[in-house]
């Protein structure tokens, strides 16, 4: 059985919605009806990025002698019309890289793992005891303008990466482990002549989906409020109770202004995905409203009916009117679903299709709903 990961784009995804294509579908009917066998034959040569449709990633580790692993990689696209599969691609990613946004279950922001159109994933190489961070192709696996091979130079050891959304630039985290930190910044295909250094002031007084960037190459992909102010984060330390919290966003290295608001003292039990607007916040499968200063909750809503299903993070469509998310039911089937946002209360989810594990030998996978493009 796999294991369903928080959603891709969670940090980003309100910060990205926009009034054009690709949102909800108008009829409530199922998509579902055989639509996921309805698999092209050009789906490996089609684009994964189409418009209207849902791409899920799955990753799974393949042993290489005792302790060793590669990592293999199928990512899917579904139409949101027919559940029919539009593209697909495989790939193993060389030895010692890891695509940690995607293939390790405790992190979110797998939307920042992939480029815009889907053809590269970040990734971390474990290089003689540093850290490098690269693009990695999606059609073959291999990376991407690497660094000259017998080049002489020092480079910070690299913590994390992440695509930038709209820009589609490489953003790396740096200097963790030297005291120095700050982000590197490239065009991943020209390679690193276009590398440009950011101070951790400069990436975040930009707008939000940099900040957010910026957060998911650090390696917390909190979910940011469209303005950019504030971010909501699931919070499991010992120091308090468990549930979701509230802070002010400021760069790495400064303190932390925690927002304390009433409603959310017993530890409210969900993974915050996206906000609506900036003070309407989507945790799980319901939808929190906050009063403009964040001091209390005004409503706390139900987005589906209640059920005994195990349910992944949600991902917005991008005119901001739906959502969707992965669904586990019995005999550990998985399914993707889409709900339209209903004014006042719960709304039915519509099954997209049905998700089949890829035929890549493997038993387990860690299952992602990355983006609806």
């Amino acid at each position: 059985m796999g294991r369903l990961v928080q959603a891709g784009i969670a940090a980003g995804a309100a910060l990205l919605l926009t009034a054009c294509g690709g949102g909800a579908e108008e009829d409530g009917e199922s998509a579902a009806d055989g639509g996921s066998m309805k698999k092209p034959a050009d789906a490996a040569a089609a684009s994964l990025a189409q418009k209207s449709s849902l791409t899920v990633a799955w990753c799974h580790e393949i042993p290489q002698g005792e302790d060793d692993v590669l990592y293999g990689l199928t990512l899917r696209s579904y139409s949101v019309k027919d559940g029919s599969v539009v593209a697909e691609r495989q790939t193993v990613l060389p030895a010692d890289v890891v695509p940690e946004r995607v293939c390790e279950s405790d992190n979110g922001g797998a939307g920042f793992a992939f480029d815009k159109d889907f053809s590269m994933v970040a990734g971390i190489k474990e290089a003689d005891l540093k850290k490098r961070a690269g693009a990695y192709d999606l059609a073959g696996g291999e990376e991407v303008s690497p660094p000259p091979a017998d080049e002489f130079t020092e480079r910070p050891d690299n913590a994390g990466a992440a695509f930038h959304p709209t820009t589609g630039l490489l953003w790396v985290r740096q200097g963790v482990y030297e005291g120095e930190t700050d982000y590197s910044v490239r065009d991943a295909r020209k390679g690193y002549s276009t590398e440009k250094t950011l101070s951790d002031n400069a990436a975040f007084s930009q707008d939000a989906t940099t900040t957010a960037t910026a957060q998911a190459a650090t390696g917390n992909p909190h979910a940011l409020t469209p303005n950019g102010s504030v971010e909501a984060w699931w919070n499991d330390d010992d120091l308090r109770t468990s549930g979701i919290g509230l802070s002010r966003v400021t760069p790495p290295g400064k303190d932390t202004e925690l927002i304390e608001a009433k409603g959310l003292d017993d530890g409210l039990a969900c993974e915050p995905a996206f906000w609506r607007t900036n003070t309407s916040l989507v945790c799980s499968l319901r939808e929190i409203t906050f009063t403009s200063d964040y001091t209390s909750v005004e409503k706390d809503e139900e987005l589906v009916p209640a059920n005994d299903r195990t349910n992944g993070i949600p991902v917005a469509s991008p005119d901001g009117k739906a959502f969707a998310f992965i669904s586990e039911g019995e005999g550990d089937q998985l399914a993707l679903f889409r709900v339209a946002f209903a004014a006042g209360g719960t709304a039915q989810p519509v099954k997209v299709a049905d998700l089949e594990a890829p035929l890549d030998g493997a038993r387990d996978h860690i299952e992602t709903l990355v983006r609806w493009n």
